[in-house]
């Protein structure tokens, strides 16, 4: 048994696939998600798991270089827009359309889909990095 981290083995398994510059859609309920990229679906319930967990169990576990998040979220869901932006540091956030957003995201390796209800637009594409 894992000791520590994510215990999820589809997550695990997306995630060990992931390499430089590949992008994962980590997404919110009601995100429409890609025809054609793996999908993990770990909404359990309406809410459950929230996405910063997600989030923050992710950061764990992987280098992300940037952070592709919906612009319409800095009227819908500012306080999210500032708990992003103290969980990323110094990660560079680029703020796109959410039409824009869903479009990028229809080139992920992976689409991640919280349960995530309480904030709109808290969807993000996170683009991994590289170790070295």
């Amino acid at each position: 048994m894992i000791k520590k981290g994510i215990l999820n083995p589809a997550v695990n398994n997306a995630l060990s696939k992931m390499t430089h510059l590949d992008t994962m859609l980590v997404s919110d309920a009601a995100m429409p998600l890609p025809k054609g990229v793996e999908r993990v679906d770990l909404a359990f319930t309406l809410g459950i798991p929230p996405l910063v967990p997600v989030i923050e169990g992710i950061l764990e576990e992987c280098i992300i270089e940037k952070v592709y998040i919906a612009n319409e979220i800095e009227k819908a869901s500012p306080a999210l827009l500032e708990e992003y932006r103290k969980l990323f540091g110094d990660i560079p956030i680029e703020l796109v359309p959410h039409e824009k957003l869903c479009e990028m995201s229809e080139n992920s390796r992976v689409c991640l889909r919280t349960g995530e209800t309480q904030f709109h637009y808290s969807s993000v594409l996170l683009v991994c990095g590289c170790p070295y």
